[in-house]
């Protein structure tokens, strides 16, 4: 999920609009996290991915439950992972692979969200994968602009994180910023001795945004009872939900699809005090790309695994949906 989820607006002085054109750099995958963002379970951490990403907004039109027309920013580039070292036979190898991103919004008036959508597909052979997200925010979330600047100190013309992972932002010639730091749970990185990320974000003039389909459309399946198997596809976002007893739920939402259940099973949340999940938003920010949180309140979190794909989506007391996740 470190990757799971794409603001903070760069402080570049310009009398013209801009928006961010390219992100550029390498990332020390130091942490088993990291590594298995880019399915890259087998080998041992310490690899080193370098990124070259093109930029440009987006919007789509075709979207049936929306009140306004979706916006946002699609990423499309090459990663190609290094210095990989198998954890069984200890021989090594590199990953050339494609990364697109695509992250959505609606707004129903300036400054407040009612959905997002996130896609994230990283096209790389056998390591390929392919995620999609989608945010219903309610009541809608108020996200106003340089919302995050107080996560921000300045130190010798910089901004420097003041908690979380130390990251260090410099404002480059050419309408550009300079990120580097450490990843979120990294142990042994504080920004003196290793930085694990150094990433340059290049701002140019806006353009036209480029109209695209809204991601797959999401259904209640009726009727849906629990198995004895319990899904393994989204594990991993179920520890962070700290999910509590199994709960009977027979109405799910998820992703049309004709293939068939092999795992399917509920647990019941229950508001514990604000468990936020924000992936990388710190860092989101300071490249100045958009980033996306959920607090979950009391609901349901249900998890369906077909034959190939993993669904996961939390409901309200209501039975509305608020967060689901598909993985291909």
């Amino acid at each position: 999920m470190s990757t799971f989820t794409l603001g903070y607006e760069p402080p570049i002085e310009s009398e013209e609009d801009l928006e961010i054109s390219h992100v550029s750099g390498s990332i020390l995958l130091s942490t088993r996290s990291a590594m298995d963002s880019f399915g890259l379970d087998d080998f041992k951490q310490g690899a080193v991915a370098t990124l070259e990403l093109d930029s440009h907004t987006v919007l789509s039109s075709n979207c049936n439950i929306c009140t306004n027309a979706p916006v946002g920013i699609q990423l499309q580039g090459n990663v190609n992972i290094t210095d990989l070292e198998a954890i069984e036979s200890g021989g090594t190898g590199r990953v050339e692979g494609k990364l697109n991103i695509t992250h959505l919004r609606e707004y129903i008036q300036e400054d407040m969200i009612s959905r997002e959508w996130l896609t994230v597909d990283w096209d790389a052979a056998e390591y390929s994968s392919h995620s999609e997200v989608i945010i219903v925010h309610d009541p809608p979330k108020w996200m106003p602009q340089n919302r995050y600047q107080a996560s921000f100190i300045s130190i010798d013309e910089n901004e420097e994180s003041r908690s979380g992972p130390w990251l260090s932002v410099e404002e480059l010639l050419g309408n550009a910023l300079n990120v580097r730091g450490c990843l979120p749970d990294s142990f042994n990185c504080n920004g003196t001795n290793r930085q694990e990320i150094n990433l340059t974000s290049t701002f140019s003039e806006v353009n036209p945004s480029i109209e695209i389909n809204i991601p797959i459309e999401w259904v209640l399946f009726t009727g849906m009872s629990s198995t004895n198997e319990t899904p393994v596809m989204n594990s991993a976002l179920r520890g962070l939900l700290n999910v509590g007893e199994v709960a009977i739920q027979e109405n799910i939402w998820c992703p049309i699809s004709n293939e068939e259940i092999t795992a399917s099973k509920s647990w019941q949340i229950v508001e514990k005090g604000g468990v936020t999940i924000a992936p990388m938003s710190i860092w989101l920010d300071a490249l100045g790309l958009p980033s996306s949180s959920f607090t979950p309140s009391d609901g349901v979190w249900s998890e369906v695994d077909f034959e190939n794909t993993g669904c996961g989506s939390f409901s309200n007391e209501k039975g509305e949906l608020l967060l689901g996740i598909v993985i291909y």
